[in-house]
């Protein structure tokens, strides 16, 4: 019988493993970047504001200015998302989540949850 201890062992070192993996630390590597890039960071500040702009152009019923707003909102979303590193930063996301999606489902198969309560049974 196995006991919290040795579960939490093996799922660290599962960890590790999957952290190891090349499309792992290709997105880390993208993502320090991102996060590096003053560029990105500036917009994203100057992102944040505006949205919070636009949200009480909203609530205190400015339509126009609301919609000007918006528009501006867009325009950066545009800017950023037209950047090399971001457009690399989100596929090198997406290739990661399908491996972790991938790991997950394959450890979920090989598990018969049905085995799992007959064994339960036995004892």
């Amino acid at each position: 019988m196995t006991n919290k201890e040795d579960v939490l062992r093996k799922a660290r070192e599962l960890q590790q493993s999957i952290q190891g993996l090349e499309t792992i630390q290709y997105y880390k590597q993208v993502e320090a970047q991102i996060h590096q890039n003053e560029h990105i960071a500036e917009q994203m500040k100057i992102l944040k504001q505006q949205q919070k702009q636009s949200v009480n152009l909203q609530n205190y019923d400015k339509p126009i200015a609301y919609q000007r707003s918006e528009a501006t909102i867009q325009a950066i979303q545009t800017e950023i998302d037209d950047m090399p590193i971001v457009s690399e930063f989100r596929q090198a996301q997406r290739e990661a989540n399908d491996t972790i999606q991938f790991i997950v489902e394959t450890l979920a198969d090989g598990i018969d949850i049905n085995q799992l309560d007959s064994q339960q049974d036995d004892v």
